[in-house]
């Protein structure tokens, strides 16, 4: 009895399958990052009528705070998650995992469409062998979550739209009008979520008249009219950045995290030696940093023995597959492009992008000094994160290759592209997916929790904070630093405030009685000016959170 194997079925179920995969990721070990925080905060305010904005204590009247608009990222995430609290769920564990399943799913979507046109070109099975590499290894996935996620997922359908109207010939005028305009839309919408995708967005439709003129007359004008819908819809969000948001960093601003650090001494130049901090791009784009090397002895120079041979192998593939590629797409002593030359074109040209903004924003600006980078000095090409794009290129480019039928690759050479997935596999199953199973048989807890196990306290918490002053923030004080009361404050809208911050401002000034919360910790006894501030005012208890070493009592400011 022979078994007749369906392909399409089997690569569907594998899609399927990635799907689930990444999902289970997320839910296991969901993060929530302090980018995250801060937009999801802005969010509140926006659902309040304050717009995408921060709320701020204001010294000279407590009765009514300030808020600023968010400058640091575009709208696109505060306005998707604003849309979530209302329409799905007030809880924001649950907000943010919908928001990162739907972005995970249209991720993958995106390449099942983009790797469409190649089935002709790859092995019967290559979807299957895409996705599940994709749905269980760690890279090229670093750090995959909120706008980063996001952004790249509206990229990638729109890289998706341009490599369909690029390999069909258009069938009808209005169907690939709709098509270009569509791709445009999905480049903008990447920018939306992340100023990075300016360059990458512009990069659709500029391929498309680059092809059009040279290979495809009938692309110019939908690739004309894409362009000029981009550069309109860009150009609005610029004036929204310049009008609301005041500015827009990265781009009119370099970024700074210290106070002692102004964005006005941050001068620009050319400094060369940042190059020296560039991330190991091939590396990544196969291993992340699950294997610890400072466990074992001589663990730097491991690591840099491991970078080093990892990407000799990745430069050694995509070398001679694409030196074969290009001899392949020569017809008659004339170049034409071929499906997987285009395919190659338009992922290293997204990767080169995403590389050469990171370098020369690298090269104009100092490093920021930021106590959260090793070194303490900071800047974009040290970022892993931030190469993404280029990793989800460098590691599609590489299974394309290996994947490819007539093969393209010298037979050592193939072996050598396979035994890197197979190693990157290997080492993802043994450290991120056994962590997976592990933590989906405990109840899903933030990745930046510090007090993972008390879940009864943390609804407890985020309850009471959400329903003590509905529709305004509140100022909410404390003698200690509680990460979990903090991140549950500001993502109700509240103003947290140290008490240092507090008594020296003393006399408080309000034209209105004000309610405010203080979170007292039981660990750390109260200093003499806090426990006369809280005797002054009759703080009374109003909830008591063993599990997260919080005590919360209430006060009244009079006018």
């Amino acid at each position: 009895m022979t078994f007749n194997v369906s392909w399409p079925v089997l690569n569907r179920l594998a899609f399927g399958l990635a799907v689930l995969l990444r999902w289970a990721h997320e839910l296991a070990m969901p993060a929530l990052t302090r980018d995250m925080q801060t937009q999801t905060e802005s969010a509140v305010n926006l659902l309040r009528g304050h717009g995408v904005s921060l709320a701020r204590a204001n010294w000279q009247d407590l009765a009514a705070p300030g808020f600023e608009p968010l400058n640091l990222w575009p709208p696109g995430y505060a306005w998707l998650m604003a849309g979530l609290l209302r329409g799905v769920s007030p809880e924001f564990l649950v907000s943010m995992q919908v928001l990162h399943w739907a972005g995970l799913l249209g991720l993958l979507t995106a390449w099942w469409y983009l790797l469409k046109p190649l089935h002709r070109a790859l092995v019967p099975y290559a979807p299957a062998v895409f996705f599940l590499f994709w749905g269980l290894s760690n890279a090229p996935f670093h750090l995959l979550f909120g706008t980063d996620l996001l952004a790249l997922a509206f990229y990638s359908g729109g890289l998706a739209g341009l490599f369909r109207l690029l390999t069909q010939p258009p069938a009808a005028r209005r169907t690939v009008f709709g098509a270009a305009l569509l791709m445009s839309g999905l480049g903008f919408a990447a920018c939306l979520l992340r100023f990075a995708y300016y360059p990458l967005a512009f990069f659709l439709p500029l391929a498309l008249l680059a092809f059009g003129g040279r290979w495809r007359p009938r692309l110019v004008r939908p690739a004309l009219a894409a362009l000029l819908l981009l550069a309109g819809l860009v150009a609005g969000l610029l004036v929204y950045q310049a009008r609301v948001a005041g500015d827009a960093y990265y781009i009119t601003k370099f970024y700074t995290q210290l106070a002692t650090e102004p964005a006005s001494a941050a001068t620009l130049g050319l400094y060369w030696h940042h190059l020296l901090q560039l991330d190991p791009v091939f590396y990544h784009s196969f291993f992340s940093n699950e294997l610890d090397f400072s466990r074992v002895p001589s663990g730097v120079g491991l690591r840099i023995g491991a970078v080093i041979l990892v990407s000799a192998v990745v430069i050694m593939v995509l070398g001679d597959g694409l030196r074969r590629e290009w001899r392949a797409a020569h017809r008659r002593g004339r170049f034409w492009p071929t499906r997987r030359v285009l395919f190659h074109l338009l992922a290293g040209s997204t990767a080169l992008i995403c590389a050469g903004l990171l370098t020369a924003v690298s090269l104009r600006y100092p490093a920021a000094l930021v106590g959260w980078f090793a070194g303490g000095r900071w800047t974009y090409v040290a970022d892993t994160r931030y190469f993404l794009p280029a990793f989800l290129s460098v590691s599609a480019m590489l299974l394309v290759l290996v994947l490819s039928r007539p093969a393209r690759l010298r037979p050592a050479v193939r072996a050598a592209g396979l035994g890197l997935l197979a190693a990157s596999l290997l080492l993802s199953v043994a450290t991120r997916d056994r962590r997976t199973v592990q933590s989906l048989r405990q109840p899903p807890a933030f990745f930046m929790d510090q007090a993972p196990g008390h879940a009864a306290d943390v609804r407890r918490l985020d309850q009471f904070l959400r329903t003590i002053s509905p529709g305004e923030p509140l100022i909410l004080g404390r003698n200690s630093y509680n990460k979990r009361v903090e991140i549950a404050a500001r993502l109700a809208g509240h103003i947290v405030l140290d008490a240092d911050s507090l008594l020296a401002h003393l006399p408080l000034r309000t034209s209105k009685p004000v309610l405010m919360l203080f979170d007292l910790n039981p660990a750390t006894p109260p200093t003499p000016a806090v426990a006369e501030f809280l005797r002054q005012h009759q703080a009374h208890p109003r909830l008591r959170l063993p599990g997260l070493r919080a005590n919360i009592l209430s006060l009244e400011i009079l006018p």
